[in-house]
């Protein structure tokens, strides 16, 4: 479960609150409460819901035959002028954006003197009816909502008013934010002035501090809503996706992302399977994010780790029999020198030999020993002793040659 989560009587009384102060404001006509005045190329079909400053209508374009939703103004409204300001606001500032991800505005005019817009109609659900399928799913859609944000911060525009009921996905799976009713320009206060959704809004907001990082707030806050009541009961948000929304709806707004831009950053890190900035990794978690990533890699990394693990077994192994093998071999060849320095100091000296050929090579096969095992002094006295016994040869008499036989 995330942390921080309102419980339900919290919620209740938030919803509760929104009503009441919905209500005194008279700002939550029904569709039955307008009475429609003709418009001009439209034809209304049905009602479709009732928003803080009016009602929608599923309307036909005759001209293009083609469905629409049509926002109109409460007739209650109409005569006050900042209300009906805050119409055409809404309506000129969804105009001024182009993206894919925000709903697009066809048409607006006045007719019967009650102001309307004819907006793009998003065949689908709000996102608070929608059933996800995964924590990756949620998070692609959160993603796809930052982006819309992204894009109207730096067309100046604070939405203010992000949360479920808000954002429209399509039969199609396409993502629309839309109900810009109170959004206003960054950096002006004095149109920023009119409160959001208080169980959405953040806190800054509602001292009329509205800034880009208020919409990363929302956002946050109706990402974990959707999390707790859109996703499987077998799903479960993991750490670093929880990370990420606890710091978008941090409360502090210093300790939010430093943008939507950041925020995208760091949600498009998660469903790659890279470590986010949100929460620190540790190598183990690297190494597990790159796994699965990378998994074919990560397995021919496993098995060369693998054999690697065997062939220094093998070479421990190995090393451990070569050297007791390296061992024996050195004692004998010590026992060899040794026996053979005795051999040749034991010649008979009578037995001349001025070419002294068994004793030159009984001194290399010594010497060679000496030097594949130059810290054995048995051998090097072995050597010693078979110079000397050498030299003493060398210095005996020689015996006169015999020739046929006599001297």
């Amino acid at each position: 479960m995330l942390q921080e989560e309102l419980t339900d009587d919290l919620r209740q009384l938030a919803a509760e609150l929104d009503a009441l102060g919905a209500a005194d404001a008279g700002m939550r006509p029904s569709a039955g409460d307008c009475s429609l005045p003709e418009i001009p190329d439209f034809s209304i079909l049905s009602p479709l819901g009732a928003g803080g400053m009016g009602a929608v209508f599923l309307a036909r374009q005759k001209s293009l035959g083609r469905d629409v939703a049509i926002k109109v103004l409460a007739a209650a409204l109409g005569g006050d002028p900042a209300e009906r300001e805050r119409f055409l606001n809404e309506s000129r500032t969804i105009a001024s954006l182009h993206h894919p991800n925000i709903v697009h505005v066809y048409a607006a005019g006045e007719s019967g003197g009650r102001l309307w817009f004819a907006m793009e109609l998003v065949a689908g659900q709000a996102a608070d009816g929608y059933a996800f399928a995964s924590c990756a799913e949620l998070a692609s859609f959160a993603a796809t909502v930052a982006a819309a944000l992204a894009y109207a911060h730096h067309c100046g525009v604070l939405h203010r008013d992000v949360k479920p009921t808000n954002i429209f996905i399509g039969d199609d799976g396409s993502v629309k934010l839309g109900d810009f009713g109170i959004a206003c320009l960054a950096g002006t206060r004095d149109s920023c002035d009119r409160s959001g959704t208080s169980r959405y809004m953040a806190p800054e907001q509602a001292v009329g501090e509205a800034t880009a990082l208020s919409d990363q707030y929302s956002l946050g806050v109706t990402v974990r809503a959707l999390a707790e009541t859109g996703l499987p009961a077998v799903e479960r948000i993991d750490e670093d996706f929880a990370a990420i929304l606890a710091k978008a709806s941090n409360g502090n707004p210093a300790l939010r992302y430093p943008s939507m831009d950041d925020f995208i950053a760091d949600l498009r890190r998660y469903l790659a399977h890279e470590p986010v900035a949100a929460r620190y990794s540790s190598p183990w978690r690297r190494a597990r994010l790159f796994a699965r990533r990378n998994p074919l890699a990560a397995s021919g990394i496993a098995a060369a780790a693998l054999l690697l693990a065997a062939f220094v077994s093998a070479l421990a192994v190995g090393y451990i029999k070569t050297s007791r093998a390296l061992e024996a071999t050195h004692q004998e060849a010590a026992r060899a020198a040794q026996s053979l320095a005795a051999t040749v100091t034991n010649f008979d000296r009578s037995e001349s030999d001025p070419r002294d050929t068994e004793l030159r090579r009984a001194q290399e096969v010594a010497e060679a020993l000496a030097v594949r095992f130059p810290e054995d002094e048995t051998i090097k006295e072995s050597v010693e002793a078979i110079r000397k016994a050498r030299e003493r040869r060398a210095n005996l008499p020689k015996r006169p040659r015999r020739i046929n036989g006599y001297r």
